[in-house]
């Protein structure tokens, strides 16, 4: 086999020799909070203090009432793994884990997970895949590789399948020093041959580490073992050139792409649309699309999420309102992304009664919720004195949660598709207003589980906002799960990640229940 496109590294090299790419992260000075020179006088406790008091004290008891039915919640998953059906659906498992991860029950989370070690399918390279993912979407990695180290014993095959989920799993736990540690190593030492999904997955570290030096090294054993980089390995660069504003980089391995008979797809120009918007320029973008439609691509939510994430950060609501009704207009459903940014800038330009209608409608369309997605409108409500409305809200809100869909353990078909309340959800009365925003979900917990999690200072902890912060982007990059279809929604819930490479589906492939990803930048 000839060298790939006459030296694609020399090629890429020279792409990126004319420009420095700073690399180095922006530190910007920390304001110095002066010491008060006097101590604060003691002051008497007063009504309002006392009220305080009591407030603390309903949150607390809120919080054990939550914790009570987490408890409830997780015996109840362990009991429906006993099922070999619900073992095959990784939408609720990975589901399941994601409530876990936002509310930093990291030692649930393992709990949960070493369960499953206890039925045959452990055998299964591709059930062990899935919970390694798990774990590194949780942001521990650690426990990931110590799970891979175990496969022998457990009697599971342990090929390049599973070091490239290890490999991911320290990407998405953001540990890229020691992704790269086990890519040099563990290949030799384990007598494994990388692939194509190997560099690809190390690309994608190492874009996120932002040194393009080893992105080039990369490139230069790509190629130096006769690997054609695919649309993947292409598309993985442009988010990352184009993220950072480095449009001359980006176009050209734009046409490097287009050069080797790779035809952009729609993750293509989403990263190039998004790198325009970010950058202000919407007539570029606009035009983009023009250009893509030409090309039989036509746009979809994600596109359309770029232009409402810039102009959300403008407060501009007529021009997200336009763009939100422009993806309705075309067809197409808003996801988690489209309702986090909208339902916030709503709220905050004072449109409650828009808020609360938008709300219902994602309500309806049963996404999965990212943390804090409907706090705004709640606290906005209940400031408002609107209890019953934020109590409604928040009993609808939980009609999509996965705990809703966990299977009857004993079998039998549920009569109905409405989830049955508890006696305090069926009460009518409102409940206090501390209790309403305690409950709004399971994610919004901050505080971590008694036994912290090693693993989890990494970007997890950083990926858990405690407003609604959302980035376009995030559901739209290409997947770092092994065996991703380029064309499939990427994170958690990727529809191909347990595929093999050879294209023969397991029987633990992904079922997904959510429209968003979480495994992103």
């Amino acid at each position: 086999m000839s060298k790939v496109g006459s030296s694609l590294y020399s090629r890429l090299h020279g792409i990126f020799k004319e420009s420095a790419i700073a690399t180095a992260k922006s530190t910007k000075p920390k304001r110095q909070t002066k010491p008060s020179k006097f101590p604060s006088k003691l002051k008497a406790p007063t009504a309002s203090s006392t009220a305080v008091v009591d407030g603390v004290k309903s949150s607390n008891d809120a919080k054990e009432l939550k914790t009570s039915k987490l408890t409830k919640k997780v015996e109840k998953f362990k009991k429906s793994c006993e099922s070999e059906s619900f073992r095959q659906v990784h939408g609720l498992y990975s589901a399941f884990i994601r409530r876990l991860r936002e509310a930093k029950k990291f030692s649930t989370i393992d709990e949960v997970l070493q369960y499953q070690k206890k039925f045959d399918d452990i055998k299964s390279e591709d059930f062990v895949i899935r919970m390694m993912l798990l774990y590194g979407y949780s942001g521990m990695a650690e426990h990931a590789h110590k799970l891979f180290d175990e496969m022998p014993e457990l009697n599971c095959e342990r090929t390049v399948k599973s070091f490239n989920t290890l490999l991911s799993a320290y990407v998405n736990s953001g540990k890229l020093d020691e992704a790269m540690k086990a890519f040099k190593e563990l290949p030799e030492k384990l007598g494994i041959t990388p692939d194509l999904v190997t560099y690809n997955t190390m690309i994608k570290a190492l874009c996120r580490k932002g040194s393009m030096d080893d992105i080039l090294a990369i490139f230069e054993e790509l190629e130096k073992n006769e690997f054609e980089p695919d649309l993947i390995t292409f598309n993985t660069l442009l988010e990352e050139l184009y993220r950072r504003e480095l449009f001359v980089e980006g176009d050209r391995i734009w046409d490097l792409m287009k050069s080797k008979n790779l035809a952009p797809n729609i993750r293509s120009y989403n990263s190039r649309v998004r790198g325009l918007t970010r950058n202000k320029k919407f007539t570029d973008a606009i035009n983009l699309i023009d250009v893509m439609k030409t090309e039989g691509i036509l746009p979809d939510v994600h596109t359309y999420n770029a232009f409402i994430t810039a102009y959300r950060l403008d407060n501009n609501l007529e021009e997200v309102m336009k763009w939100y009704n422009e993806i309705k207009e075309k067809g197409l459903t808003p996801d988690t992304v489209t309702y986090c940014l909208l339902i916030s800038l709503l709220c905050k330009k004072g449109d409650l009664d828009r808020a609360v209608e938008i709300s219902e409608e994602a309500i309806k369309h049963k996404l999965l919720s990212r943390p804090n997605m409907y706090k705004p409108v709640v606290e906005r409500l209940v400031g408002v004195g609107k209890i019953d409305k934020a109590t409604q809200l928040v009993k609808n809100g939980k009609l999509q949660s996965y705990f809703r869909y966990l299977p009857d353990v004993s079998g039998k078909k549920k009569a109905t598709s409405t989830p049955v309340l508890s006696s305090q959800e069926t009460s009518s009365s409102p409940l206090s207003p501390e209790t309403l925003l305690f409950s709004l979900s399971l994610e919004t917990s901050s505080s971590p589980d008694s036994s912290s999690n090693p693993d989890s200072s990494s970007s997890v902890s950083s990926s858990l906002p405690t407003t609604p912060s959302v980035d376009s982007s995030s559901s739209d990059s290409e997947s770092t799960s092994p065996y991703s279809s380029s064309s499939g929604s990427s994170g958690l819930h990727s529809s191909s990640s347990y595929t093999s490479s050879s294209g023969s589906s397991s029987p633990y492939s992904s079922s997904s229940v959510s429209s968003s990803g979480l495994l992103d930048d």
